[in-house]
């Protein structure tokens, strides 16, 4: 019985040019709005950054945002769905 290979993941680098190259194409329908609306509202901001897998980004960035503590950054992440069992 032959064992099959899996074909190997995308490298780090091609998947960063599939992503530019997919953000260039949401400006060009957007009008370039996107960008511009995450700088506007700090919680879109903080959303992006726990759904991207960065909860310790989104932590930090919550605390600029609000002033909070690191113990009420964490759980408000926590609560947003920002850490895994696994995580930290």
């Amino acid at each position: 019985m032959a064992i099959q290979k899996s074909p190997a993941p995308p490298s780090r680098s091609s998947l960063l040019r599939r992503i530019r190259a997919l953000e260039s194409k949401l400006e060009e329908i957007d009008g370039g709005s996107g960008r511009a609306g995450r700088q506007d509202d700090p919680a879109a901001e903080v959303h992006e950054l726990i759904a991207s897998g960065r909860p310790m980004t989104a932590v930090r960035r919550y605390r600029e945002i609000t002033g909070a503590t690191e113990a009420e950054a964490r759980d408000a992440i926590t609560q947003l769905g920002g850490f895994a069992a696994q995580d930290d």
